[in-house]
């Protein structure tokens, strides 16, 4: 949570949409400007010649509440982007949980084969005792010699599959990739599920991100409404100005000629205006109701795909569940009936091997037969608590324990 980047980059979004939120409720930028009016060609000094200079300053007031209801639109955007995280964040912790049984599981088979080698090994010095008694044939070391080479490269392939594995661990933990520091705890039982289908539906629909960032893009989309409607209130306009007549102030075109001639004083007046829009025009008035009908329909819309975004999400949870139901009664039947079976048959086998009234083949089979119910086992647990976790990223909610 800390280090994977895809995180960080979702978290840097929902900065980017607090401040873009920010920035909507200011005001339009002031507008300065300075003109020199009616400056002859003949003589185009625009300090002196000018009729005259004008400084103006002009600000646009957006009225009704127009900045609090924009505001309040674009703040979903932080909400939706929320959403977005924390989905991502649920997948993230999926992943790495599936990532972290599948190594579990790779560990494990590669204890399994460790245990196998060293009793191969003892069985091996068992049956060379046997031999130079005359009690056990040539052909039974080479078997147990070729189930020992079997062994020990089973147990390099699983070894090279958690380093594999530990490479796209690091990559979803955002550590540096060559990093080897992973302690698997080898020592738990599977969760349970101390939910029924229908608390988990609910919680489904009251906590999973992606449809709650679903409700947010239509409560967005009705605030952008509301936004739509304000525009039809009209914006006031105000403008100040300061005009410098360097060469005096000129009446009227009757103005007596002899006044022409020279330089006046210099005058200053000044002017204010107020203007503002007329968005209710007939000619304008339609780009607002269109505005509002394209986002009734993207309401429409989203509405009915949250509606079936849900009904599929429960669709696969129920099936989910019962995946789930499955693979904990294998991971049951293999732990109480199967594997102790396997194993009492194996130890028996064994002193009937040492007591020359078995085959080698029997008892390699045999062998053989439990190392691969036992791993069986372990695929059963690592589906189960895959499975477990794939819950736990479509209700939205953490549903196991952590230890403390």
């Amino acid at each position: 949570m800390i280090n994977n980047p895809q995180l960080k980059a979702l978290e840097s979004r929902i900065k980017s949409a607090e401040y873009k939120s920010e920035g909507v409720g200011y005001l339009p930028p002031p507008e300065i400007g300075l003109e020199f009016s009616q400056v002859p060609f003949e003589n185009p000094n625009p300090f002196n010649q000018a009729l005259s200079q004008n400084l103006s300053v002009s600000q646009m007031f957006m009225l009704g509440g127009k900045l609090n209801a924009m505001t309040k639109a674009e703040r979903k955007n932080i909400s939706i982007s929320e959403k977005e995280y924390e989905a991502y964040r649920l997948q993230l912790i999926s992943q790495i949980k599936s990532k972290y049984y599948e190594i579990w599981m790779n560990e494990h088979h590669m204890e399994l084969r460790e245990e196998n080698i060293n009793l191969l090994k003892n069985l091996f010095k068992s049956t060379e005792v046997l031999y130079t008694t005359g009690k056990a044939k040539y052909s039974d070391l080479l078997m147990i010699k070729a189930e020992l080479a079997s062994s020990e490269t089973q147990y390099k392939v699983f070894e090279n599959e958690v380093s594999a594995a530990l490479f796209r661990m690091n990559a979803l933990l955002g550590r540096d990739l060559d990093n080897k520091d992973l302690e698997v705890y080898h020592a738990w039982s599977i969760d349970s599920l101390n939910y029924s289908p229908e608390e988990l539906e609910e919680i489904l629909s009251s906590s999973n991100p992606e449809i709650q960032k679903m409700e947010q893009m239509i409560e967005m989309n009705k605030l952008e409404i509301a936004v739509n409607d304000k525009e039809l209130i009209p914006d006031l306009m105000l403008q100040g100005m300061v005009m410098r007549m360097p060469r005096g102030m000129f009446l009227t075109t009757k103005t007596p000629v002899h006044m022409l001639d020279g330089m006046g004083e210099t005058e200053y007046m000044y002017a204010v205006m107020a203007s503002i829009t007329l968005p209710f025009a007939p000619w304008s008035a339609g780009k607002y109701s269109a505005r509002e009908e394209e986002l009734n329909s993207t309401i429409s819309g989203l509405s009915s795909e949250k509606y079936d975004m849900q009904r599929r999400m429960i669709s696969d949870l129920k099936g989910t569940i019962e995946r789930l139901k499955s693979a904990g009664d294998q991971v049951s039947l293999y732990s109480n009936q199967v594997i102790p079976l396997y194993k009492e048959t194996l130890e028996a086998q064994l002193s009937e091997f040492l007591n020359s009234r078995i085959s080698i083949n029997d008892l390699i089979s045999t062998m053989q037969m439990l190392v691969m119910k036992e791993e069986e086992e372990a695929e059963f647990k690592m589906n189960y608590q895959m499975i477990f976790s794939e819950i736990e990223s479509m209700v939205g909610k953490r549903l196991s324990k952590t230890k403390e």
